[in-house]
């Protein structure tokens, strides 16, 4: 079910917000980063809009995309102001013939919206879903190969110059990314070896031939890999306390390149949109 009039998502985003301020005033408080660097700013949503924003994030420059485990959600670029929402993103046959249960990471692409999908804790059918990325209506899917993509697909993202798509194949212990070309059916092109630990990814874009991958590893960091010789580095820490790190994307904006990235407060109930600046990458 995809709703498409923004008038209507407000009204029930506000109804929405009212029903849960008790709890968003209750548990916006648990938010605290203990350590590592303070993000520039954040915002706070709480309830349902926590829900539809669990999972992953893109943008195109004029809007954001955001992900749950079976929806698809456009907003304005303030990340709250809600455009287009597919409250049922995973198409009937990919439920029945592969038992795809669960959207994870994605990435803005030529106007199409590409997205990790996979059978949840079973891990034999590793999916990449497109979009439309104005309908978000379901356009077509990709079977990726299990015995290289061993433990579904937590995250995917798109190399806009070359539309090469990267993804991980596995989510706790990756020792190499996947590189597939969209151009050709996204048919695998080759792997690339990781020079260096990347943990627990839940989402990733790429600038400039540098891989940013937000995880959820004991400090929640953010790492960069370089995408010519796979060397990974960690750019910062969140440490979140009790929540979860989850996606982020890459805003271009007149001060500079900003890291948006998600986490999910102490009580899971509330969604932070923090923004980091990426200083020193031009």
């Amino acid at each position: 079910m995809t709703i498409r009039n923004a008038a209507l998502l407000r009204a029930l985003s506000l109804l929405l917000a009212a029903l849960f301020l008790p709890l968003s005033l209750l548990t916006g408080g648990l938010d605290a980063a203990a350590s590592g660097q303070p993000p520039q700013e954040k915002t706070n949503l709480a309830g349902p809009a926590a829900f539809f924003r669990s999972q992953g994030v893109t943008t195109d420059g004029a809007h954001l995309w955001f992900s749950a485990k079976t929806t698809l959600l456009r907003t304005a670029l303030d990340g709250k102001t809600p455009e287009t929402l597919n409250l049922s993103a995973i198409p009937a046959q990919l439920k029945e013939d592969a038992g795809i249960a669960h959207i994870g990471g994605i990435s803005w692409y030529d106007g199409r919206i590409y997205a990790g999908m996979e059978d949840s804790k079973v891990w034999q059918h590793p999916t990449v879903g497109v979009f439309d990325a104005e309908t978000l209506e379901f356009q077509t899917a990709y079977a990726l190969d299990p015995a290289l993509v061993t433990r579904g697909v937590p995250w995917v993202a798109v190399e806009r110059e070359t539309g090469l798509l990267y993804c991980a194949d596995h989510s706790k212990t990756p020792t190499c990314l996947c590189i597939y070309a969209l151009a050709d059916g996204c048919r695998l092109t080759g792997t690339l070896p990781l020079q260096g630990a990347l943990p627990a990814v839940q989402g990733a874009e790429i600038r400039g031939g540098v891989l940013y991958a937000a995880s959820n590893d004991e400090t929640a960091a953010i790492y960069t890999v370089n995408l010519t010789d796979g060397r990974v580095d960690k750019l910062l820490d969140r440490n979140l306390l009790g929540g979860e790190g989850e996606g982020l994307t890459i805003l271009e904006t007149a001060d500079g390149p900003v890291l948006l990235a998600i986490d999910l407060g102490t009580l899971f109930v509330n969604a932070f949109v923090r923004r980091y600046p990426l200083a020193g990458t031009d």
